[in-house]
């Protein structure tokens, strides 16, 4: 029998479907609970799988910023708005000796050594502008005593720009402080050691060149004397002495002032040609004593006019010309001047300058060294050559002062050349336009038994458009004629083929109408009358040696004149050793009658040195006045009420009251004198002691030993003249120098 009625079954389906189906939906339900919530702990799992991750990686983080920052060795510091400390790292508190718990939360200044002032360790000062950060170094007191500290500290900011801490990191820099205070301390004695070295220098020089004056001077007066051949001979040996040891004194000073950096280049425009043309003519009667010959070869592609500092250029080829007349026995010097190719720049007129002689030359071993400091070619003690061996050193700085360079060739037996390259400029206006061809179609014949004069000679007239034909021997000289007739022939007075005046008159017999030119040494020239004048005169003309390149195109250019028009004079030449070309400062007018007249006051206090000047003085016409120190000149002045005195000549190291002094109580006399032209004539003969002068409100400077024709110029360019300081106010007044 079944267990409920079929009819019954409907609504038993229906109850069972009513409780089942709630009961369903509710399990699935919470089935979709279930699941959402074990999605959910998947997530938060993956979440906290990768927090654990981020954590690791963190203190990783910190762990390798920890060892860097230890590794570093640096101090490093944080302090709150208020001052306290918020954080430390291990070796701030290695250094000063501290635990975290003892600073933390506290402020902080470390001990500094006593006599410092402190300052606060990271604060505010200094941070409130940009770039908020300052940097300064601290002599703090640590666990290792005393140690230099260099602290750098800046602000920290939130993301807001708000100021929320300081942090300092300092950095131990003591082994570098006292690195530099060696370095400073080793420059500092350095450059005492300078001082002590130019003022040594400075002193002994003035103390040398007082009785040095003496002794020149008097060697000269005495030789103006009348004495017998053996005295003079002593009183020339004197006077020679005397001048080579200022020489040395000289090389000696400039060296010292060149190595100290004092080298000022005072660069203007000058003539090139007349600057090696007169260190020739300078160094000739010294090379025609040894019987050598010095010449001058100057290429045409040289400016007229180039920018540079002709006194150091000129003291460069004087070194060198000089140098190479002492180091050569026999032969000659050649003095060139070369232009380099100015690599498409037209304001540069790079110059070469050679000195070529015939000397004893060098070593492979003397031309490595020649240039260092007291060196000379022959270091043997049994050297034949005086001198100090600063001449090339100095050069070598000049011509790197000029950014130039310094070059030797040279063979032991077989002579030398010294070769200086200078980027030197053009001056202003100045043009590569070629000089006209003076000499077109003129020819001459040119004997010589010495290559150099001969090659010098040749060069020049080439340059200018000659033709000409070296001849060494009288057998060339008539083949050369014959084969073919010239027009002009020179030839020295005296040499290795015989005298001149056969030489022209055997180039005469050959060619009737050839002019003939003579080249005559200076002392020479009192031979002149009998050489050049009168119808029968062997010669047309004459050259002094060395031969300037104008003077010798002058010249011929006057034969070609008068060969071509017998019936005119050739111009007036004179001795066409171009004197007047060289450009020299004109002297202000004065009147011959007031030069011979001058009243002079010498305010000198050694006695030699004073009867020198004042013998010098007198010798020219002048009336002295002496004064032993500056009082006494001070109180001449003052006691001339008639205003004879017309000039000062004021030594500047003297007892009582030295030449500074002096001149500054004159300058603020009530009298005229206040504007009287002083002259310093000292013993002091450095730079610096010609500007002092100049700017203790002197006019001029002359420095002992004084030639007599320096005195004579100072005084020309002085006399009735007024000094363009005028009277100065008495706090200027100097209380001793």
């Amino acid at each position: 029998m079944p267990l409920f009625p079929i009819e019954q079954t409907p609504l038993f389906l229906l109850i069972l479907a009513a409780v089942l189906l709630p009961a369903l939906e509710a399990w699935r339900r919470a089935s979709a609970r279930a699941k959402r919530h074990l999605s959910q702990i998947a997530d938060l799992e993956a979440r906290i799988e990768t927090l654990r991750d981020e954590k690791w990686e963190i203190a990783e983080r910190e762990t390798r910023y920890r060892d860097l920052v230890r590794a570093q060795g640096d101090l490093i510091l944080r302090k709150d708005l208020e001052g306290r400390l918020t954080y430390v790292n291990d070796v701030f508190c290695d250094t000063f000796g501290r635990t975290r718990t003892e600073v933390i939360g506290r402020p902080f200044v470390p001990e500094l050594p006593e006599g410092q002032r402190p300052r606060m360790l990271a604060s505010f000062a200094g941070l409130a502008t940009p770039p908020y950060r300052i940097r300064y170094d601290e002599r703090a007191i640590t666990s290792r005593g005393a140690r230099w500290i260099a602290w750098e500290e800046f602000a920290i900011r939130d993301e807001d720009g708000r100021l929320i801490e300081f942090q300092a990191v300092g950095r131990d820099v003591t082994d570098r402080k006292e690195a530099e205070e060696r370095v400073a301390e080793a420059l500092q004695q350095a450059k005492d050691a300078s001082r002590a070295k130019s003022l040594f220098l400075a002193t002994m020089s003035h103390e040398i060149r007082t009785p040095m004056n003496g002794v020149i001077g008097m060697a000269k007066l005495l030789l103006g004397t009348k004495l017998d051949p053996a005295q003079r001979s002593y009183a020339e040996a004197v006077r020679a002495s005397g001048e080579a040891l200022l020489n040395i004194i000289n090389d000696i000073l400039d060296y010292s002032k060149i190595e100290a950096g004092k080298v000022v280049l005072d660069e203007a425009p000058f003539d090139p040609r007349s600057v090696l043309e007169s260190v020739a003519e300078l160094l000739a009667p010294r090379a025609f004593d040894r019987s050598l010959e010095i010449v001058t070869e100057i290429s045409p592609s040289v400016p007229r006019r180039i920018v540079g500092d002709e006194a150091r250029i000129r003291q460069i080829l004087l070194n060198l010309a000089g140098n190479a007349i002492k180091f050569t026995g026999e032969g000659g010097v050649a003095l060139r001047l070369l232009r380099v190719a100015a690599g498409g720049n037209h304001s540069r007129a790079g110059l070469v300058l050679e000195v070529e002689d015939t000397g004893i030359g060098m070593d492979s071993h003397a031309r490595e060294h020649i240039f260092d400091e007291f060196a000379q070619a022959d270091q043997s003690h049994a050297r034949r050559y005086e001198g100090t061996g600063l001449g090339l050193a100095i050069t070598k700085r000049l011509v790197a002062a000029m950014d130039g360079r310094i070059e030797v060739e040279s063979e032991e037996g077989k002579g030398s050349i010294f070769r200086v390259h200078l980027p030197l400029h053009r001056a202003p206006g100045e043009s590569d336009a070629s000089a006209p061809a003076a000499l077109a179609g003129l020819s001459a014949v040119i004997l010589s038994g010495h290559p150099l004069l001969g090659r010098a000679l040749a060069r020049a007239a080439e340059s200018a458009g000659a033709a000409t034909q070296l001849v060494a021997t009288r057998e060339a000289l008539a083949a050369a004629l014959r084969a073919s007739p010239a027009d002009i022939f020179i030839c020295p007075l005296t040499g290795p083929e015989g005298n001149g005046a056969e030489l022209a008159a055997l180039a005469r017999s050959i060619v009737p109408n050839i002019g003939t030119l003579l080249l005559l040494r200076p002392q020479e020239r009192d031979r002149l009358p009998e050489l050049t004048q009168g119808a029968a005169a062997p010669f047309d003309g004459y050259l002094v040696r060395p031969v300037r390149a104008a003077s010798l195109v002058a010249r011929m250019t006057a034969l070609r004149v008068r060969s071509w028009m017998p019936g005119v004079s050739a111009p007036a030449t004179g001795d066409y050793d171009d004197a007047a070309e060289v450009e020299a400062p004109p002297l202000p007018p004065v009147a011959p009658a007031a030069l011979s007249q001058l009243t002079v006051l010498v305010a000198e206090d050694n006695e030699i040195n004073a009867l020198l000047t004042r013998t010098l003085l007198e010798h020219t016409g002048h009336e002295v006045r002496l004064a032993r120190n500056g009082s006494e000149a001070v109180a001449a002045l003052e006691a001339d009420a008639a205003g004879e005195i017309d000039l000062v000549l004021m030594d500047l190291h003297m007892p009582g009251m030295d030449g500074f002094e002096a001149t500054a109580r004159i300058r603020v006399l009530e009298t005229h004198h206040a504007a009287i032209p002083i002259i310093a004539l000292t013993a002091n003969a450095m730079a610096d002691d010609r500007q002092a002068c100049l700017d203790a409100a002197m006019d001029d400077y002359l420095s002992k030993p004084v030639a007599a024709e320096d005195l004579s110029q100072a005084l020309s360019r002085w006399a009735c003249r007024r000094s363009p300081h005028g009277p100065k106010t008495p706090e200027k007044i100097r209380g001793g120098h």
